[in-house]
């Protein structure tokens, strides 16, 4: 009885590593399209400039940061998932 209260927790806890891995990956995607689309608006940088306005200057800034925050929380969800993913493998 105990072995198969030991193979639930087993179970439950690679289920948990698998879906935050899954999560590390969506904010990895997400990041990614968010630094893409930055470089698309930093060509109307330079215009914003010439007609005064900073608009596409601070959207560029504070969507490229959010973009380095995503990718970074994207990697330290994936790390964790893979940590316990391996502490989990049978020895």
């Amino acid at each position: 009885m105990g072995e198969l209260l030991d193979q639930d927790r087993r179970i439950l806890e690679e289920t948990d590593a698998l879906e935050l891995q899954s999560h590390g990956e969506v904010a990895i995607t997400v990041a990614k399209a968010l630094l893409g689309m930055d470089l698309i608006l930093v060509c109307f940088v330079a215009v914003g400039f010439r007609t005064g306005s900073l608009l596409f200057l601070w959207w560029v800034v504070a969507e490229g940061l959010l973009g380095v925050i995503l990718m970074g929380i994207g990697a330290n969800r994936k790390s964790k998932a893979q940590k316990a993913l391996s502490a989990l493998e049978p020895e």
